[in-house]
């Protein structure tokens, strides 16, 4: 498991990020940039969405990712958060996303292969449905070799509600910084953080694409 910090900052105030001096400094891209495609699912009482506004210690975050156009491959995911660390169990598709209404249905027979009963096991006979599509433009860096930080640009939301016919696409005015990191290397990132004059804070891009579309209070 790992470290996750996040640092929101109006899109308004871009450069402050590409101004760090320390960020600057040891830095690497492991990656080239690339559009970073969503579907979070939840309940039809959003109980991973409540789960997350509570503060649970304990909680998972159910989605589905591709990158760029290509939604060919494209990932099953569960996002599962143990106080302060947090980690992901991977499944790759081997098909081309459709039919998004069954991706997490215990019904879907490319998880009810036995090769895939594992990523089956953690869905826990929730019923869970497509709620929310996250787009958004993910910038990669690496701090000597240690540190993971990714910059997320250009965010926005659409709300999947068979009540909501008009599909009306909500764009961010915030852009955030990840910071992500094994707990051996928290004074590293601790340093690197405390040099750049951000400060960190609680930020979820399911819940406040929920807030934005109005279905959930978060700030």
């Amino acid at each position: 498991m790992r470290n996750e910090i996040k640092i929101p900052i109006n899109k308004n105030f871009d450069l402050y990020f590409y101004n760090w001096k320390d960020f600057k400094h040891k830095i690497t891209r492991p990656f080239n940039d690339r559009t970073i495609n969503t579907i979070y699912y939840d309940t039809d009482n959003y109980i991973t969405a409540q789960d997350n506004l509570a503060g649970i210690s304990k909680r998972s975050k159910y989605r589905v990712r591709w990158y760029n156009n290509k939604n060919k491959n494209f990932n099953y995911e569960i996002k599962i958060k143990k106080n302060n660390l947090g980690e992901k169990i991977f499944l790759k598709s081997s098909e081309t996303l459709n039919n998004i209404d069954q991706l997490f249905s215990h019904k879907n027979k490319y998880l009810k292969k036995e090769e895939n009963k594992f990523f089956l096991n953690h869905i826990n006979f929730l019923e869970l449905k497509p709620k929310l599509k996250i787009i958004y433009l993910r910038s990669y860096f690496l701090y000597d070799n240690k540190i993971r930080i990714t910059y997320d640009q250009n965010i926005n939301y659409t709300l999947l509600s068979k009540f909501d016919l008009n599909k009306k696409k909500v764009n961010d005015f915030m852009n955030v910084i990840e910071i992500k990191f094994d707990p051996n290397n928290a004074d590293l990132a601790s340093s690197l953080i405390k040099d750049s004059k951000f400060m960190p804070k609680r930020f979820s891009k399911y819940l406040r694409g929920l807030h934005l579309s109005g279905v959930a209070n978060y700030i």
